[in-house]
């Protein structure tokens, strides 16, 4: 093979060999020539690279001992291309420990000498002494050598103006964060090198930095949040890591969820309430939809249809006896509840003739303020306190029987004249107001809120209370205020407040709702529309990409807001659960017909 080989080639084999690589030479385009821009222009602040956009680089010259986190991800995360560069290398120990004595003596004897010319201290010299000893302390103590820190910043642009407005918004942040910074002008090329990754500082510019602050500065050192008793809210869609938080070790553990129809915030609250149970905790919900009954049932819950037809009874009267002060919190409840069924009251209705009333029906009934024994007994009904109304006399107390009579000895005597017939003992209770007529709401709401309370204040077991479509409420200040008590109250009863809206305006809708916004120690933001988001972006602290992911969120994705702390989430729904939580009316027609696509279209939202 070879002799034929060396008979087609010839004896010029060689010769030609060396000609083609001549002629290929000539033309040909190495890997630079390919990566390397057709031009570039260096200006005094920038580099411009005709047709392909602008680059500008600064310098960090100082930066505050401790970097605040949430200051270094607005500008990790700012909106634009940027590049960050940081390059760290170990400085000789010896040398540094002979400068910062030195600094040292310099100071002291600076600081003896205003001493013996009577002059005020000054107190910035005696600052700097004080960090030059704590860095020489840590230097010893420590063993570690020194470090020096070249920190660049180079920021791209699709020309020099859309450079500049960007520069203009970075340079904000970096102020913000407390830097001395630069552009490194008239060494722009020099900064470009810098940022590539040659791993050389060409700028020459860096400062000293000592292992623990430097730790807290790159992007990828986050706090993992793994508590063991937690609730695993999701996945962090930047780092893959399961997110577990236990509410109750929270200043608060209170949580507002936000978004629009069908991003996700009644699964996400299935999904929260089956792994409230699972942990032992007890679960109450108000369903305004009747989201929540198949989940409820196939849990072995309480499902409470309190439509006023309902088999399910609870007298407006009743007291909760492990409260100490049941008599008077009963009081109170039932005045609270008929200000709203009587469409107000009084001053002189309120306080002389239902208060009256109400404790002489109660006497009646065996009931006694000073007496707890007898906060056990029956209590009396709605038509006990009508009765008793009807045989006063005075013109304001027959205008208040008048009023209570539809509801006491009228057509809705049956919803609201009788005794109590819930289940107090299960884990999962849901209040189901599908079935309630909107003008009947307020006044189940109220039923609702004082069963809850009265569970609450007995024994210190982990609660939570979840709210779905919570602008119903938000937006009418009875309920509000009620929501908002229980926003403020429920800590100390060892209590959560879990609730959901579509739009943030909701919860500004009264004074009650921000309260209940501003005690949430949680907010998880689903989709919204694009109407939406400037003013969640503005309420929360979002920053422009925060923002715009808002507007394209997949199904189960979200971004939870821990005061400063950000994450972006994925919240797996596992398949088995969620044809269980689904009431997409698509999805239960077709698992209703038996049709094999249902089962994908769980498992889209169903896997990581």
């Amino acid at each position: 093979m070879l002799d034929w080989l060396d008979k087609v080639l010839g004896s010029d084999q060689e010769e030609n060999t060396d000609a083609i690589g001549q002629s290929l030479e000539a033309g040909a385009r190495t890997l630079v020539d390919l990566l390397a821009p057709g031009a570039m222009i260096e200006h005094e602040d920038c580099i411009e690279f005709p047709g392909q956009g602008a680059v500008r680089i600064w310098f960090i010259q100082d930066l505050p001992p401790e970097m605040a986190r949430e200051a270094l991800d607005a500008i990790y995360d700012f909106s634009g291309e940027i590049r960050v560069s940081m390059l760290v290398r170990p400085l000789d120990k010896a040398a540094v420990r002979a400068f910062l004595r030195q600094q040292r003596v310099a100071q002291h004897a600076e600081m003896v000498a205003r001493a013996q010319r009577q002059m005020l201290p000054d107190y910035t010299k005696q600052a700097e002494l004080a960090e030059v000893e704590a860095t020489l302390h840590q230097l010893e103590v420590s063993h570690r050598p020194p470090k020096e820190l070249c920190w660049t910043v180079a920021l791209w642009g699709a020309d020099r103006d859309e450079l500049d407005t960007l520069s203009e918004k970075l340079e904000d942040l970096l102020l913000d964060a407390d830097l001395t910074f630069f552009r490194a002008s008239l060494r722009q090329e020099e900064g470009l090198y810098t940022v590539q990754p040659f791993g050389q500082n060409f700028l020459g510019h860096a400062r000293n930095i000592d292992t623990r602050a430097l730790a807290g500065m790159f992007p990828f050192a986050r706090r993992t949040w793994t508590d063991p008793q937690g609730v695993p809210y999701g996945i962090d869609r930047t780092t893959g890591a399961w997110v577990i938080i236990d509410d109750f070790q929270l200043p608060n553990f209170n949580l507002l969820i936000i978004g629009e129809q069908g991003s996700g915030k009644s699964m996400f609250l299935k999904y929260k309430a089956t792994w409230g149970i699972l942990l032992g905790m007890r679960v109450f919900v108000i369903d305004l939809e009747g989201e929540f009954e198949s989940m409820c049932r196939a849990l072995g819950g309480t499902y409470l249809d309190m439509s006023l037809t309902s088999p399910h009874k609870m007298n407006v009267l009743d007291l909760n006896p492990d409260d100490p002060a049941a008599w008077m919190n009963g009081l109170q409840d039932t005045l609270a509840w008929l200000e709203i069924a009587l469409g107000g009251l009084t001053t002189r209705e309120r306080n002389v003739i239902l208060t009256a009333a109400y404790e002489r029906v109660m006497g009646e009934a065996g009931i006694l303020p000073d007496n707890p024994s007898t906060w056990r007994r029956t209590p009396p009904r709605l038509s006990d306190l009508y009765a008793v109304l009807r045989a006063d006399e005075r013109r304001a107390a027959q205008d208040l029987a008048d009023r209570l009579q539809p509801l006491a000895v009228g057509v809705y005597r049956e919803a609201f004249d009788c005794q109590t017939t819930i289940d107090f003992a299960a884990p999962l209770v849901v209040f189901s107001l599908k079935n309630v007529h909107k003008d009947m709401q307020p006044l189940r709401m109220r039923q609702v809120v004082t069963f809850i309370w009265a569970r609450v204040l007995t024994g210190l077991t982990p609660t939570i209370l979840i709210v779905d479509e919570a602008w119903r409420w938000l937006s009418q200040p009875g309920a509000a205020d009620d929501l908002a008590e229980m926003a403020r109250r429920f800590r100390k009863r060892y209590a959560g407040l879990n609730l959901a809206t579509q739009h943030g305006g909701d919860l500004s809708a009264s004074a009650g709702a921000v309260v209940i916004r501003d005690t949430a120690a949680m907010v998880m933001l689903f989709r919204h529309g694009a109407s939406h988001v400037p003013a969640v972006a503005e309420l929360f602290g979002l920053n422009q990409v925060e923002a715009e992911e808002l507007l394209g969120l997949d199904k189960g994705e979200s971004i939870l807001i821990m005061g400063p702390v950000h994450l972006p989430l994925y919240t797996p729904i596992p398949p088995d659960w969620y044809h269980v939580w689904t009431t997409d009316p698509r999805e239960l027609a077709a698992m209703g017909h038996g049709c094999s696509t249902s089962r994908r279209s769980w498992a889209v939202w169903g896997s990581p």
